[in-house]
Order: structure tokens, then sequence, then C-alpha cells
């Protein structure tokens, strides 16, 4: 382990590159990192994945993390596995303001600032955990779209403020969220384990994670039986 003086501070930045991006000629590096199941996990999903190794990057002295390899849950693990390297940069801030710039072009791709309703974004990246288990997503009392293995949605929301996202197999998951018009917002979805048939697992991913990903996974058709005024799904 590296000395104490080589730490960084807990609440110092720690930039995700996705795999795939790239890291400035003149970072150096830290090593690399792998963040495994180990047996006993039981609180591992993308999240808790992703602040295990900004935790760990910091006690190396590292405050870029470059994923090489990540792995969803699957058969052999309900956790996420994650390799990467780990550099340090001294200046992070054309970095940060690239990634924004990126991730920022990529939003108004989607949703105009000007728009009158905000866009939920739904996808499920491709898993080998409950591959043929589908649930449907709710706001509110309003069924949006069915949620499958590797496929997305665009949902238009037209109404402001808090609502209820919330999906049921053997037992119910939901969360809150803010919509405010003019804005994107990311919610990635997948299957956990459970008694019988898996429970929704989902989550509202940042901008820039949650852009890159969407792009990623194949378009849905949008659900024909939708026909309430207040959300409208919308093709790719």
């Amino acid at each position: 382990m590296l000395a104490a003086a080589q730490q960084l501070p807990a609440q110092s930045t720690v930039l995700i590159v996705q795999p795939g991006g790239h890291v400035p000629v003149n970072a150096t590096s830290k090593g690399k990192l792998r963040i495994k199941d180990g047996g006993l996990k039981s609180n591992c999903g993308y999240t808790q994945s992703i602040n295990e190794a900004r935790t760990k990057a910091r006690l190396s002295g590292a405050n870029i993390i470059k994923f090489t390899q990540i792995k969803p849950p699957d058969a052999w693990s309900t956790c996420y596995r994650m390799n990467a390297e780990l550099y340090y940069l001294e200046d992070l801030a054309p970095m940060l303001a690239e990634q924004k710039a990126a991730s920022d072009s990529a939003m108004r791709a989607l949703v105009p600032d000007t728009a009158s309703y905000a866009l939920l974004c739904v996808y499920r990246p491709n898993s080998g955990l409950g591959v043929v288990v589908q649930y449907n997503l709710h706001v509110n009392d309003s069924m949006v779209c069915r949620v499958k293995n590797g496929g997305s949605y665009q949902v238009k929301i037209y109404t402001p403020g808090q609502a209820r996202l919330w999906a049921r197999t053997e037992k119910r998951t939901e969360i809150m969220v803010d919509f405010q018009p003019g804005k994107a917002y990311f919610l990635r979805c997948a299957v956990g384990v459970g008694a019988l048939v898996g429970r929704p697992v989902f989550e509202i991913m940042d901008d820039y994670t949650g852009v890159m990903e969407f792009k990623e996974v194949k378009a849905e058709k949008p659900v024909d039986s939708l026909e309430d005024p207040v959300y409208s799904a919308v093709g790719k």
C-alpha cells in the first residue's frame, strides 16, 4: 500500500473514463484496479461499485479511473466486476470540461433545453442475469414501457415535478425523480437476485455516464397501448 502522504483526500475529485475513452499522455500511471465479487458482497450494484473504485483510487493517489472492462451481474456473480487503470493528473479541469461538453452536446441532441417536456431515457444493458425476466416500468399510475434485457426507450414526460418510478416482479422497486422540462434523465435498469424470478433494479445515472451508456443500447419500439396524454413513448 502507498504511504499516507501519497493518498488523496477523501472528498477529492476522481474522474471516470469509460472503456474506449482516452487519458492524456502526461498523466502519471498509478497502477491497476480490480473490483471483484469476493463471495460475500451484498451491496455491489453499479453505483456502489463505482464508489468503491473511487475510494481505492484515492488510496492509491489516483484521480483518474480508466475502466478497461465492466462486467454486469450474470449467472456467475450478482455483483459488478471491474478492471481499470489508475492515473494521476495535476490539472483535471480540461478533462472535466471535455466530458461536460460531450455530455451537453449529446443531451441537446436528445432534448432541447426549450422543450416543454422532460425526457426519461430508460435502458437495460445486456446481462446474463435474469435474461428472460421483463417488467413494466410505471411513472406514477401509468405504465410507460416494458423493460427488456438489452433494450431502451425514450419517454416524454409533460408534467413537471416529483414522480414515482416503479416496477414489480416478485418484489416492488421504486424511486422518486424530480422531472423538469428541457432535461434528460437516464434510468439504468437491471434484474437483481430474487427468491423466484428476480426483482427490478434501477437507478438514475449521472448525465455523462447515462448518455454514453444509453447510446449503446438498442432502441425498442414504443408500447402501442400508451395513450396517456401526460406520458409519451418515442423512438430514438
